[in-house]
């Protein structure tokens, strides 16, 4: 039994009941990402995630994770460019007392000024981390440079200077701001009866909330941003990502029909960029594609892979080739029946535990406002046909439209030639 409910004030409830599981899985999610951001605050979100960790009115940053391990459970936090979520994990018996922990980090943090301060440093040598991780470095500037001006353009971490500058007030501000019913989903899954459930979360979430006013500033749509990239980095490999512009999240055909292509040309072991220019051509040890599915503006497609600067124009040359086919003979039956079975295998698969399942219905709630359907999903899996998923090939690497992004040392004698010959 799975159920939607809107409080009064706007907060969402959802609900999967699983009698064959003995444990419950709760998550709080909250449209809190870039996509909320200004440049002053960049990072906001993802820093206001570390610290409702810190300590609150009455438990210190010990007490929450103490009391979380004397009762076998899990907790943890994680933060996207459109929203963030709060979850626990534990046995049905102590959904109420995990349920309470995660309202009191959710209203009553305290942000402590040492924790503050020590914190911010950690969050820089996350960014330092992810600056020196060159897959990373490679794929932020290419979706940050897709995206242009747009918010979403944002890193999930912010800058050195956005987060230098931020204050103990600034998250206050936004938390103020953002955390509140109307952009607030608790997501329930597991062994729970629906009448108790919606009792809990009344007391523990709906009853707390101070303020119900919320007005969304109006986010303009941007197309892709078309740029070519070359970061110096001094590695043994170039790596390499091409940002496509992809669809919209609202339609959901469109959606499903990419993800099916995914499988086909750049996903599984079977794909064909993974054939030709791994397995054929030996160019590369990792290569793939996938989607991402933004809010206010079509997403993106991304196509990653990293090879010796030697190979650099080859392997470029070839997936354009791989493209090229794609677009004049489009997708094959016997491939679309391949990608199907690994899409509902995966599907499935993923509701196997009330992790997921609560994930699942979160998901779909902060981003669609309304309740996840996982035979709905499987049916509109087998519903799209290979028409379909050309046509949306079409759409998104007709006319090559890209921005690209390459990382390696520019030193190299076949890195600057090839770098000379895109300038050109």
């Amino acid at each position: 039994m799975n159920k939607f409910f809107k409080f009064p004030n706007g907060l969402t409830l959802c609900y999967s009941k699983n009698d064959s599981v003995r444990s419950v899985s709760v998550g709080v999610f909250v449209r809190a990402g870039c996509l909320y951001e200004e440049e002053k605050n960049s990072g906001v979100s993802h820093f206001v995630e570390h610290m409702l960790f810190k300590g609150t009115k009455t438990r210190s940053a010990f007490d929450i994770v103490a009391q979380i391990d004397s009762l076998g459970a899990r907790i943890n936090a994680a933060t996207s460019k459109l929203f963030t979520y709060y979850y626990t994990i534990s046995l049905a018996e102590d959904f109420e007392k995990c349920l309470e922990i995660l309202s009191d980090l959710y209203f009553n943090s305290t942000f402590p000024a040492d924790e503050f301060e020590r914190e911010k440093k950690v969050i820089l040598e996350e960014l330092a981390e992810s600056e020196d991780t060159p897959d990373d470095v490679c794929l932020e500037r290419a979706a940050s440079a897709s995206l242009g001006s747009h918010p979403l353009a944002k890193t999930i971490l912010g800058t050195r200077e956005s987060l230098t500058k931020m204050t103990r007030e600034d998250l206050f501000a936004y938390v103020k701001e953002r955390y509140v019913p109307c952009n607030t989903v608790v997501s329930v899954a597991g062994d729970l009866d629906f009448d108790a459930v919606k009792k809990a979360v009344s007391k523990y979430f709906a009853d707390n909330f101070e303020s119900c006013e919320f007005s969304e500033k109006e986010i303009l749509p941007c197309p892709l941003s078309e740029e070519t990239i070359v970061v110096d980095k001094k590695i043994e490999q170039v790596h390499i990502v091409e940002a496509y512009e992809g669809v919209n999240l609202s339609d959901a055909r469109e959606c499903q029909a990419l993800s099916l292509l995914t499988e086909i040309f750049c996903s599984s072991m079977s794909s064909r960029l993974f054939q030709t220019i791994r397995e054929k051509l030996g160019l590369c040890y990792s290569i793939y594609g996938y989607p991402s599915f933004l809010k206010t503006t079509k997403g993106r497609f991304y196509i990653c892979t990293s090879t010796n600067a030697a190979s650099v124009s080859l392997a470029v040359e070839k997936i354009d080739e791989e493209i090229d086919l794609l677009l004049k003979d489009g997708v094959t039956e016997s491939e679309l029946s391949r990608a199907k079975k690994q899409a509902v295998t995966a599907i499935v698969l993923g509701q196997e535990s009330t992790s997921a399942v609560m994930r699942a219905f979160g998901r779909q709630a902060i981003l669609k406002d309304e309740l996840y359907d996982i035979d709905s999903e499987l049916a509109l899996v087998e519903s799209i046909t290979a028409k379909e998923v050309s046509a949306v090939a079409k759409k998104v690497f007709e006319g090559l439209r890209r921005t690209v992004c390459y990382v390696g040392d520019v030193s190299d004698k076949n890195l600057k030639k090839f770098v000379k010959t895109i300038k050109h």
